[in-house]
Protein backbone atom coordinates (compact mmCIF):
# COMPACT_ATOMS: atom_id res chain seq x y z
CA UNK A 1 0.00 0.00 0.00
CA UNK A 2 1.48 3.39 -0.97
CA UNK A 3 2.37 5.64 1.97
CA UNK A 4 0.97 9.16 2.40
CA UNK A 5 3.42 11.97 1.56
CA UNK A 6 1.33 15.08 0.79
CA UNK A 7 -2.38 15.63 0.05
CA UNK A 8 -3.01 13.68 -3.14
CA UNK A 9 0.59 12.38 -3.30
CA UNK A 10 1.78 8.95 -2.11
CA UNK A 11 5.03 6.98 -2.26
CA UNK A 12 5.70 3.30 -2.95
CA UNK A 13 9.14 1.71 -2.68
CA UNK A 14 10.25 -1.76 -3.78
CA UNK A 15 13.69 -2.69 -2.56
CA UNK A 16 15.71 -5.25 -4.58
CA UNK A 17 17.33 -8.26 -3.00
CA UNK A 18 16.22 -10.85 -0.49
CA UNK A 19 13.73 -9.81 2.15
CA UNK A 20 13.34 -11.96 5.26
CA UNK A 21 9.78 -12.93 6.08
CA UNK A 22 8.85 -12.07 9.62
CA UNK A 23 7.69 -14.97 11.75
CA UNK A 24 3.99 -15.19 12.48
CA UNK A 25 2.03 -17.15 15.01
CA UNK A 26 0.33 -20.31 13.76
CA UNK A 27 -2.75 -19.76 15.90
CA UNK A 28 -4.93 -16.78 16.80
CA UNK A 29 -6.76 -16.37 20.07
CA UNK A 30 -10.44 -15.46 20.14
CA UNK A 31 -9.84 -11.82 21.17
CA UNK A 32 -7.43 -11.20 18.27
CA UNK A 33 -9.74 -12.92 15.82
CA UNK A 34 -12.66 -10.79 17.02
CA UNK A 35 -10.63 -7.60 16.63
CA UNK A 36 -9.67 -8.60 13.08
CA UNK A 37 -13.32 -9.26 12.27
CA UNK A 38 -14.33 -5.82 13.54
CA UNK A 39 -11.63 -4.15 11.43
CA UNK A 40 -12.70 -6.13 8.34
CA UNK A 41 -16.33 -5.10 8.77
CA UNK A 42 -15.30 -1.46 9.22
CA UNK A 43 -13.20 -1.57 6.04
CA UNK A 44 -16.02 -3.19 4.09
CA UNK A 45 -18.49 -0.51 5.21
CA UNK A 46 -16.07 2.16 3.97
CA UNK A 47 -15.12 0.64 0.61
CA UNK A 48 -18.27 -1.35 -0.26
CA UNK A 49 -21.15 0.47 1.46
CA UNK A 50 -23.79 -1.43 -0.55
CA UNK A 51 -22.72 -4.84 0.81
CA UNK A 52 -25.17 -5.32 3.66
CA UNK A 53 -25.73 -9.10 3.51
CA UNK A 54 -22.98 -10.68 5.65
CA UNK A 55 -24.53 -14.08 6.37
CA UNK A 56 -22.70 -17.29 5.44
CA UNK A 57 -24.80 -17.89 2.31
CA UNK A 58 -23.74 -14.60 0.70
CA UNK A 59 -21.33 -15.10 -2.26
CA UNK A 60 -19.13 -12.30 -0.93
CA UNK A 61 -18.41 -14.32 2.21
CA UNK A 62 -17.39 -17.27 0.04
CA UNK A 63 -14.96 -15.07 -1.89
CA UNK A 64 -13.40 -13.77 1.33
CA UNK A 65 -12.93 -17.36 2.53
CA UNK A 66 -11.32 -18.35 -0.80
CA UNK A 67 -8.88 -15.42 -0.61
CA UNK A 68 -8.06 -16.29 3.00
CA UNK A 69 -7.34 -19.89 2.00
CA UNK A 70 -5.08 -18.78 -0.87
CA UNK A 71 -3.23 -16.28 1.34
CA UNK A 72 -2.60 -18.96 3.97
CA UNK A 73 -1.25 -21.32 1.28
CA UNK A 74 1.07 -18.63 -0.11
CA UNK A 75 2.43 -17.79 3.34
CA UNK A 76 3.10 -21.46 4.00
CA UNK A 77 4.99 -21.85 0.71
CA UNK A 78 6.83 -18.51 0.79
CA UNK A 79 10.05 -19.88 2.30
CA UNK A 80 10.11 -22.75 -0.22
CA UNK A 81 10.20 -20.49 -3.31
CA UNK A 82 13.74 -19.66 -4.56
CA UNK A 83 14.54 -15.95 -4.65
CA UNK A 84 14.89 -15.97 -8.46
CA UNK A 85 11.44 -17.49 -8.88
CA UNK A 86 10.04 -15.13 -6.26
CA UNK A 87 11.27 -12.10 -8.23
CA UNK A 88 9.75 -13.49 -11.43
CA UNK A 89 6.47 -14.08 -9.61
CA UNK A 90 6.50 -10.51 -8.32
CA UNK A 91 6.98 -9.17 -11.86
CA UNK A 92 4.15 -11.35 -13.16
CA UNK A 93 1.83 -10.23 -10.35
CA UNK A 94 2.68 -6.57 -11.01
CA UNK A 95 1.98 -7.02 -14.72
CA UNK A 96 -1.37 -8.67 -13.97
CA UNK A 97 -2.26 -5.85 -11.59
CA UNK A 98 -1.46 -3.34 -14.32
CA UNK A 99 -3.65 -5.25 -16.77
CA UNK A 100 -6.44 -5.17 -14.23
CA UNK A 101 -6.28 -1.36 -14.29
CA UNK A 102 -6.06 -1.06 -18.09
CA UNK A 103 -8.75 1.01 -19.66
CA UNK A 104 -11.04 -0.07 -22.46
CA UNK A 105 -9.34 -0.76 -25.77
CA UNK A 106 -9.54 2.12 -28.22
CA UNK A 107 -11.51 -0.07 -30.64
CA UNK A 108 -14.34 -0.59 -28.15
CA UNK A 109 -17.26 1.77 -28.62
CA UNK A 110 -18.10 4.19 -25.85
CA UNK A 111 -21.58 3.99 -24.39
CA UNK A 112 -23.30 6.40 -22.03
CA UNK A 113 -26.55 6.07 -20.10
CA UNK A 114 -29.73 7.37 -21.74
CA UNK A 115 -31.71 9.57 -19.38
CA UNK A 116 -35.45 10.14 -19.59
CA UNK A 117 -38.23 11.41 -17.34
CA UNK A 118 -39.04 8.90 -14.65
CA UNK A 119 -35.79 6.94 -14.89
CA UNK A 120 -34.41 5.83 -11.54
CA UNK A 121 -30.99 7.39 -10.95
CA UNK A 122 -29.34 4.62 -8.97
CA UNK A 123 -25.66 4.32 -8.07
CA UNK A 124 -24.85 2.10 -11.07
CA UNK A 125 -26.31 4.62 -13.54
CA UNK A 126 -24.44 7.56 -12.03
CA UNK A 127 -21.22 5.53 -11.97
CA UNK A 128 -21.69 4.61 -15.64
CA UNK A 129 -22.08 8.32 -16.47
CA UNK A 130 -18.83 9.10 -14.63
CA UNK A 131 -17.02 6.21 -16.34
CA UNK A 132 -18.13 7.42 -19.78
CA UNK A 133 -16.69 10.92 -19.36
CA UNK A 134 -13.49 9.67 -17.72
CA UNK A 135 -12.80 7.10 -20.44
CA UNK A 136 -13.47 9.66 -23.16
CA UNK A 137 -10.88 11.98 -21.58
CA UNK A 138 -8.35 9.11 -21.32
CA UNK A 139 -8.76 8.26 -25.00
CA UNK A 140 -8.35 11.91 -25.93
CA UNK A 141 -5.14 12.15 -23.91
CA UNK A 142 -3.68 8.94 -25.35
CA UNK A 143 -4.52 9.84 -28.95
CA UNK A 144 -3.55 13.52 -28.88
CA UNK A 145 -0.69 13.64 -26.35
CA UNK A 146 0.54 10.11 -25.65
CA UNK A 147 2.15 9.80 -22.21
CA UNK A 148 4.93 11.48 -20.26
CA UNK A 149 5.75 14.76 -18.57
CA UNK A 150 3.70 17.80 -19.56
CA UNK A 151 5.52 20.31 -17.35
CA UNK A 152 7.86 20.34 -14.35
CA UNK A 153 8.62 17.07 -12.48
CA UNK A 154 12.40 17.51 -12.68
CA UNK A 155 14.28 15.04 -10.47
CA UNK A 156 17.50 15.67 -8.56
CA UNK A 157 19.44 14.17 -5.64
CA UNK A 158 20.50 16.47 -2.83
CA UNK A 159 22.12 15.91 0.59
CA UNK A 160 19.72 15.27 3.43
CA UNK A 161 19.80 17.53 6.44
CA UNK A 162 21.40 16.04 9.52
CA UNK A 163 23.51 12.92 9.66
CA UNK A 164 24.50 12.48 6.00
CA UNK A 165 22.54 10.56 3.41
CA UNK A 166 20.56 12.02 0.56
CA UNK A 167 17.03 12.70 -0.69
CA UNK A 168 15.51 12.29 -4.12
CA UNK A 169 13.67 15.54 -4.86
CA UNK A 170 10.81 15.71 -7.39
CA UNK A 171 9.67 19.15 -8.47
CA UNK A 172 5.95 19.98 -8.82
CA UNK A 173 4.49 19.31 -12.22
CA UNK A 174 1.91 17.66 -14.43
CA UNK A 175 1.96 14.48 -16.51
CA UNK A 176 -0.13 11.91 -18.38
CA UNK A 177 0.43 8.23 -17.60
CA UNK A 178 0.26 5.33 -20.06
CA UNK A 179 -3.47 4.89 -19.51
CA UNK A 180 -4.19 8.54 -20.34
CA UNK A 181 -4.77 9.53 -16.72
CA UNK A 182 -3.76 13.05 -15.74
CA UNK A 183 -1.31 13.03 -12.83
CA UNK A 184 -0.38 16.06 -10.77
CA UNK A 185 2.21 16.68 -8.05
CA UNK A 186 1.26 20.06 -6.52
CA UNK A 187 4.33 20.56 -4.31
CA UNK A 188 7.95 19.52 -3.96
CA UNK A 189 8.22 15.84 -2.95
CA UNK A 190 11.20 14.29 -1.18
CA UNK A 191 11.70 10.53 -0.97
CA UNK A 192 14.52 8.29 0.21
CA UNK A 193 16.77 6.57 -2.34
CA UNK A 194 16.98 2.75 -2.24
CA UNK A 195 18.96 1.10 0.52
CA UNK A 196 20.16 -1.73 -1.73
CA UNK A 197 21.17 -2.02 -5.37
CA UNK A 198 23.02 0.32 -7.70
CA UNK A 199 20.19 1.38 -10.03
CA UNK A 200 16.56 2.38 -9.58
CA UNK A 201 13.83 4.29 -11.37
CA UNK A 202 11.77 7.18 -10.05
CA UNK A 203 8.30 6.42 -11.41
CA UNK A 204 4.93 8.14 -11.46
CA UNK A 205 1.40 6.78 -11.84
CA UNK A 206 -2.22 7.67 -11.19
CA UNK A 207 -4.14 6.08 -8.30
CA UNK A 208 -7.86 5.96 -7.59
CA UNK A 209 -7.66 5.87 -3.80
CA UNK A 210 -10.86 4.84 -1.95
CA UNK A 211 -11.12 6.81 1.26
CA UNK A 212 -13.71 8.22 3.68
CA UNK A 213 -14.49 11.86 3.08
CA UNK A 214 -13.04 14.24 5.73
CA UNK A 215 -15.37 16.49 7.70
CA UNK A 216 -16.95 19.53 6.03
CA UNK A 217 -15.88 18.64 2.48
CA UNK A 218 -18.28 20.17 -0.01
CA UNK A 219 -21.01 20.09 2.60
CA UNK A 220 -21.13 16.27 2.55
CA UNK A 221 -21.34 14.24 5.78
CA UNK A 222 -18.08 13.19 7.41
CA UNK A 223 -17.06 9.60 6.70
CA UNK A 224 -18.96 9.26 3.41
CA UNK A 225 -17.06 6.94 1.00
CA UNK A 226 -15.16 8.84 -1.71
CA UNK A 227 -12.43 8.35 -4.31
CA UNK A 228 -9.29 10.47 -4.08
CA UNK A 229 -7.57 11.00 -7.44
CA UNK A 230 -3.97 10.73 -6.27
CA UNK A 231 -0.50 10.40 -7.73
CA UNK A 232 1.97 7.74 -6.62
CA UNK A 233 5.73 8.32 -6.75
CA UNK A 234 7.70 5.09 -6.88
CA UNK A 235 11.37 4.27 -6.32
CA UNK A 236 11.61 0.82 -7.88
CA UNK A 237 14.15 -1.45 -9.62
CA UNK A 238 11.77 -1.76 -12.61
CA UNK A 239 9.12 0.30 -14.38
CA UNK A 240 5.71 -1.39 -14.38
CA UNK A 241 2.96 0.04 -16.61
CA UNK A 242 0.86 2.16 -16.33
CA UNK A 243 3.61 4.02 -14.46
CA UNK A 244 6.43 5.65 -16.41
CA UNK A 245 9.91 6.70 -15.34
CA UNK A 246 10.71 10.30 -14.47
CA UNK A 247 14.41 9.53 -13.98
CA UNK A 248 16.94 6.75 -13.54
CA UNK A 249 19.11 6.72 -10.42
CA UNK A 250 22.60 5.24 -10.33
CA UNK A 251 24.91 4.73 -7.36
CA UNK A 252 28.55 5.61 -7.94
CA UNK A 253 31.18 5.78 -5.24
CA UNK A 254 28.52 5.08 -2.63
CA UNK A 255 26.45 8.12 -3.66
CA UNK A 256 23.21 8.29 -5.64
CA UNK A 257 22.86 10.58 -8.63
CA UNK A 258 20.47 11.08 -11.54
CA UNK A 259 21.63 9.33 -14.73
CA UNK A 260 22.23 12.17 -17.23
CA UNK A 261 21.88 9.76 -20.17
CA UNK A 262 18.32 8.78 -19.29
CA UNK A 263 15.69 10.45 -21.49
CA UNK A 264 12.52 11.34 -19.59
CA UNK A 265 9.42 10.60 -21.71
CA UNK A 266 7.41 13.67 -22.63
CA UNK A 267 4.00 13.86 -24.19
CA UNK A 268 5.32 15.27 -27.49
CA UNK A 269 7.66 12.26 -27.83
CA UNK A 270 5.07 9.53 -27.16
CA UNK A 271 2.10 10.29 -29.37
CA UNK A 272 0.72 7.05 -30.89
Amino acid sequence: MPEYLHPGVYVEETQPGVKPIAGVATSIDAATLGALAVELRRAMRTHVPNWTDSNESDPGITLVEVFAFLAESLLFCADQIPERARAATWRAAAALAALGHDRAASGERLKRPLFFAGRLLDAATLTAEQDYHREKLRRHNRAVFGYGVVSGLAVRVEPAAGAGGSHVVIEPGYAIDRNGEEVSIPCVARVHPPVQGDTAFVTLRFWDHPCPLPAATGGLPSGMPAIEEASVIGVNPEVIAPAFALARLVRSGGRWQVDPNFVTPRVSQNRP
